[in-house]
């Protein structure tokens, strides 16, 4: 229970300065939300059944056992596009291919299941699916807070970061590693000449 209640304490402090640096407020349920979902995925690992063949097997499904997995496949999607997006960079799918699942899943569990009615989440759920590249954003920005050692595979996928994105993160993180960049401009302006 203590650790639980520490991870809670830490992600809950790191929601409210992602919220604030990235320009998002949120109702505090939703907040609320965030936070356990994060201390929940830290607690236990990410089942790894291709998220469209959860959605398509819900269709089967009791409401309550649908409203569950619904749940458990838009918790998901935000969690793995917002906090592994970079890991998904070379894989068969995008980050957008978790976005518009997430943003379907918590969308039906916010207006189509029959338990919609009495569920207390179906603000949260609704605002979820509203502001689903939003909430990917503030969790980014956490695991970007929390990803602070670097070694030299970190600092490649750093540039790598910056060039494509422009990120002002990636930049300072380079800058504390003591590499210097040059003008983003004259970047892209030296790759078209290759």
């Amino acid at each position: 229970m203590e650790i639980r209640d520490s991870l809670e304490s830490f992600f809950h402090a790191h929601i409210d300065r992602a919220m604030k640096h990235e320009g998002v407020s949120a109702d505090p349920m939703t907040e609320h939300y965030l936070v356990v979902l994060l201390t929940g995925f830290a607690a236990a690992p990410i089942d790894d059944k291709p998220l469209a063949l959860k959605m398509l097997g819900t269709l089967d499904l009791a409401p309550r056992q649908r409203r569950d997995q619904l749940r458990d496949i838009g918790d998901t999607s935000l969690y793995v596009s917002g906090f592994w997006a970079e890991s998904l960079q070379r894989g068969p799918v995008d980050v957008d291919y978790y976005i518009g699942i997430g943003e379907s899943a918590y969308g039906q569990l916010a207006h189509r299941t029959p338990l919609a009615a009495g569920d207390p989440f179906v603000k949260v759920f609704a605002d979820l699916a509203i502001n689903f590249p939003r909430f990917v954003r503030v969790l980014a920005a956490i695991s970007e807070m929390v990803n602070t050692e670097a070694g030299p595979k970190d600092i490649v996928r750093l540039y790598e970061r910056w060039t494509r994105t422009g990120s002002r993160w990636a930049r300072n993180r380079l800058a504390k590693l003591g590499v210097s960049l040059p003008d983003r401009a004259n970047v892209g302006a030296a790759a078209k000449l290759q």
